[in-house]
């Protein structure tokens, strides 16, 4: 597969009606320039597939013990009670060896499909689309990391499909604007105006994502933009804060704004990939 005109993803939603206007179909992207705190799909973050181990789900080094055959050097152990341990430093280039897994406790996070795969999944449901206006969701991670995404939705547009996107704003300005031309809903995250903060909690600066929501609302007015804020305690959830965000978005007469409540739905996830939840870590 040529993987210019494929895409890296990590999971397919269909029938969802969170996502944007009707039923929606939701294609989520690895690859994410942010390293949120809370972030709730980590498995998202890297732009690379990945390992992912389910303890709960392994059989044991007694009952199986293949994937110590299979994997790169230092990648496994067993500890005294047979219960294996990955570690995730070493489990190397090719991913492919955790297919050997029985159980599924080793699985990799993000394959690839070509633009036409991923819209044959998408027409499947294009019957109920036409009912609320629904249609594809583009997700992540921040799903324009990937050049090929522009043209995704390109070719659903061609296809009479109405398209959305989720993005947390800090790409690349050119390339956020030529993607817009493709999109009737955009979901656009604003976490908190202090950059300093910001870069705190997220490993970037606010400036882009600012500079970009401006640049994109004074493009496209006739956009359907919505501005998303998740309420994060000790982060963004004071009054103060909220009211530096409602007063940047003031000015911008094409934009509504929503505040999302805080949730660790993927808490688990970061034990599975090997990494520590840090909001968790520092409350």
């Amino acid at each position: 597969m040529d993987r210019k005109s494929s895409l890296l993803i990590f999971n397919i939603q269909r029938y969802s009606l969170h996502d944007g206007s009707g039923i929606r179909t939701v294609v989520f992207l690895k690859g994410c320039p942010l390293r949120c705190r809370w972030c709730c799909n980590p498995e998202s973050q890297s732009p690379y597939r990945e390992l992912m181990f389910r303890k709960s789900r392994c059989l044991g080094c007694e009952k199986c013990g293949l994937c110590r055959e299979a994997a790169p050097a230092k990648c496994i152990s067993i500890d005294e009670d047979g219960c294996v341990n990955v570690n995730f430093n070493h489990t190397g280039n090719d991913p492919e060896w955790v297919s050997i897994c029985p159980s599924k406790a080793l699985t990799v996070e993000g394959y690839y499909m070509s633009i036409d795969e991923i819209l044959q999944i998408v027409e499947r449901d294009s019957l109920f689309y036409r009912n609320g206006n629904g249609g594809l969701t583009l997700s992540g991670g921040e799903p324009l990391m990937q050049e090929a995404a522009i043209d995704l939705l390109k070719k659903t547009k061609e296809h009479h499909i109405r398209t959305a996107i989720e993005t947390c704003g800090c790409v690349e300005q050119s390339r956020l604007l030529a993607a817009a031309e493709y999109i009737d809903e955009i979901f656009y995250d604003i976490k908190s105006v202090d950059d300093k903060k910001h870069y705190q909690y997220t490993g970037v600066s606010n400036q882009i994502i600012i500079d970009n929501l401006k640049e994109l609302c004074n493009r496209y007015s006739n956009k359907r933009i919505t501005v998303r804020t998740p309420v994060i305690p000790g982060f963004n959830d004071t009054k103060e804060e909220l009211d530096e965000i409602e007063e940047l978005l003031l000015p911008l007469k094409n934009v509504t704004w929503e505040k999302l409540p805080y949730h660790t739905y993927g808490v688990g996830k970061y034990e599975m990939l090997g990494r520590e939840y840090q909001l968790e870590t520092e409350s």
